[in-house]
């Protein structure tokens, strides 16, 4: 980037190398010319049917040492989506200052993650779109009594939770319907283990506030409802 001119790409594929501490590891070897200047992104492409973690992206035999790139983040597999992933080095720059080099493929990972505000998400995707909620209630369910009212808008923008893009309900259009999921950008969901161990805290711990207040309604009868309530939590 010393030329301030956005470079050809370095295309090569990596293999899996060791496992070290249960992380795999995946290799390859290329050669960068003298002349292009300082590494500023890389693109990866996920070839398996599933999608990977990426923890860090390291390399090695500069002159001037590794090049540690922090990702933490997923990979979708290219069956999902064909457009590779980028990571950027982990060095900032204010946007008049952005080098050319570079500057394209940040606009494009900002438009990316900003969306379109149009189409249903995905589970896979990281976009941070939008929109009011409209997905309290159930309409459609419940016989006909999940009807809730829409929180956020023009005139009280906020609220505000990630757009998901579902149908709208068929008893009350300003409502979405409660089918398929809960989109959250991928980055920011939980794991299956993170979400078995939260649900399963949550239960235990609600259960351990309840039964203290329904021994004290079986064990004292004169004790109303105000009674059992101030024993939970005493």
């Amino acid at each position: 980037m010393r030329t301030g001119i956005e470079k050809p790409n370095i295309k090569t594929f990596a293999h899996r190398g060791r496992d070290v501490d249960g992380d795999t590891h995946y290799e390859a070897d290329f050669v960068i010319p003298e002349d292009f200047g300082d590494v500023g992104a890389i693109l990866v492409e996920n070839e398996h049917h599933k999608e990977m973690y990426v923890k860090n992206i390291v390399i090695d035999g500069f002159p001037n040492g590794k090049i540690d790139i922090a990702c933490n983040s997923w990979v979708h597999s290219k069956f999902d989506n064909p457009d590779k992933r980028i990571f950027f080095t982990n060095k900032s720059y204010l946007p008049s200052q952005t080098p050319s080099g570079v500057k394209r493929l940040r606009e494009e990972e900002l438009v990316t993650i900003r969306g379109n505000g149009f189409g249903e998400r995905k589970k896979f995707e990281r976009i941070y779109d939008y929109d009011v909620y409209n997905d309290i209630g159930d309409p459609d369910g419940n016989g006909g009594d999940g009807k809730r009212p829409v929180l956020g808008g023009k005139k009280l923008p906020y609220p505000r939770r990630c757009r998901t893009g579902r149908p709208r309900s068929q008893k009350d259009p300003l409502s979405e319907s409660r089918s398929g999921f809960v989109y959250v950008p991928r980055d920011e969901a939980f794991s299956e283990v993170k979400s078995i161990t939260f649900s399963g805290n949550t239960v235990y711990s609600v259960l351990h506030a309840v039964v203290p207040a329904l021994e004290t309604v079986v064990t004292d009868p004169d004790l109303g409802y105000s009674g059992s309530t101030r024993s939970s939590q005493g």
